[in-house]
């Protein structure tokens, strides 16, 4: 079944965190957690309303690697987008809910600070990337206005439901282990290592609903991973330390 995990960053303005917590109640978000909170949480009870509960009820964390504890799907967002930079080649949210609807697990959707939104760092610590199209002439949207569209849409996915057939998560990260250990051998720019295992990772994640072809882009790497020498020692390392 899937659960739906929304995450807040350093979120700063208690009317945004209020009407953040409403916006939970109605679209029934399984799990609310809050990652160093600026805002004040008495301040943000008055504009939650009947939702106060939620705010009450919120896991509160000092990091989004705890946040993202126990997570089988990792959602960011951001109003930055980049062709030109892995981190930053976005989804639609549409596309981002149709994920959501395919993952039999909790799947986090993380929202960044009003001011400046993600780091580059907690971007990379995340599976997918999704971005809310808007005007150029203005594309930030608020918080609580862009945290509104996307858990309508993720709300709709769910009450569609889902029929297709995805890979399991040890094929996933089957597919990030061998990835990680080939690019560690063969590509010596650590910023090009990276930017390659995370390319691959949301290759995967973005065609999850097309098991048949990661199983054989997983059996390729497999292929190429027993020709070189040290390379299935860390795979197997790599997959004894995922959680």
């Amino acid at each position: 079944m899937t659960r739906l995990r929304l995450v807040l960053v350093e979120t700063e303005g208690g009317v945004n965190l209020g009407m953040i917590a409403r916006l939970c109640e109605n679209f029934d978000v399984d799990e609310f957690y809050l990652v160093n909170p600026k805002a004040s949480l008495e301040e943000a009870k008055e504009y939650a309303v009947h939702a106060a509960h939620r705010l009450d009820n919120a896991v509160i964390v000092d990091s989004l690697n705890k946040a993202l504890e126990g997570v089988d799907l990792s959602i960011c967002t951001s109003a930055k987008t980049s062709e030109r930079n892995v981190l930053r080649e976005p989804i639609t949210v549409r596309e981002a809910a149709d994920l959501f609807s395919e993952i039999d697990g909790i799947v986090g959707l993380v929202m960044g600070r009003e001011s400046v939104g993600l780091t580059r760092e907690e971007l990379r610590k995340c599976d997918i990337l999704s971005h809310i199209p808007s005007s150029p002439k203005y594309p930030a949207l608020n918080l609580a206005n862009a945290t509104a569209i996307y858990l309508y849409e993720f709300y709709q996915a769910r009450t569609r439901g889902s029929s297709t057939t995805k890979p399991s998560s040890r094929t996933i990260g089957l597919l990030d282990a061998y990835t990680r250990a080939l690019s560690e051998i063969l590509i010596h720019d650590e910023i090009k290592q990276k930017d390659v295992v995370l390319a691959l990772k949301r290759i995967a994640m973005k065609n999850i609903t097309r098991k048949r072809e990661i199983d054989l882009l997983v059996y390729l790497l497999s292929k190429a991973c027993r020709r070189i020498e040290g390379c299935e020692d860390k795979v197997s390392s790599y997959m004894q330390s995922r959680p």
